[in-house]
């Protein structure tokens, strides 16, 4: 997100807003290969990272391993959007990102956990999957306004 952030800023005020967007995607390539190897091994060793942390009870061991599979792909979809946040905060769009993550990170999951306690019940897997969605929703707005590109108009005035 720094990174994205720091790049993006930098080809923009050098007049370079298409390097601007090439940075973006490829640190969010970059993020995105790397969830992808945590995914893997959130996926194939659960109990071995969750031991490296003293957790050894059967039950705590169930129920880190199942969130783990929940944020082994979770991890992918906030990876990107972070990095897209990066990029908007980087040239000058701070709105978008604060709207987003006001939608992404708190209407949508407890949307759907209000409205799942409401009418069956609220299971842990049910706020899970409520955050998984969440997280995939701010993945889709934050690309989604970055390809906008409405932060190649943002002007500052000093006066």
């Amino acid at each position: 997100m720094g990174a994205a952030a720091a790049v993006a800023g930098q080809n923009l005020g050098a007049g370079h807003p298409e390097r601007s967007v090439r940075a973006v995607r490829v640190a969010a390539g970059i993020g995105l290969g790397g969830a992808a190897v945590i995914g893997v091994l959130f996926l194939t060793i659960p109990g071995l990272l969750l031991g490296i942390f003293g957790m050894d009870d059967p039950d705590v061991l169930r129920i880190g391993t199942e969130l783990m599979r929940y944020l082994a792909l979770s991890g992918l979809f906030i990876t990107v959007a972070l990095t897209y946040t990066g990029g908007l905060q980087g040239t000058g769009d701070t709105k978008g990102p604060l709207y987003i993550s006001i939608v992404s990170q708190i209407v949508v999951p407890l949307g759907i956990c209000a409205v799942l306690q409401a009418t069956t019940g609220l299971e842990p897997a049910d706020i899970w999957v409520a955050i998984l969605l969440g997280h995939a929703t701010r993945c889709g707005l934050s690309v989604a306004r970055f390809r906008q590109e409405k932060w190649r108009r943002i002007a500052v005035e000093i006066a």
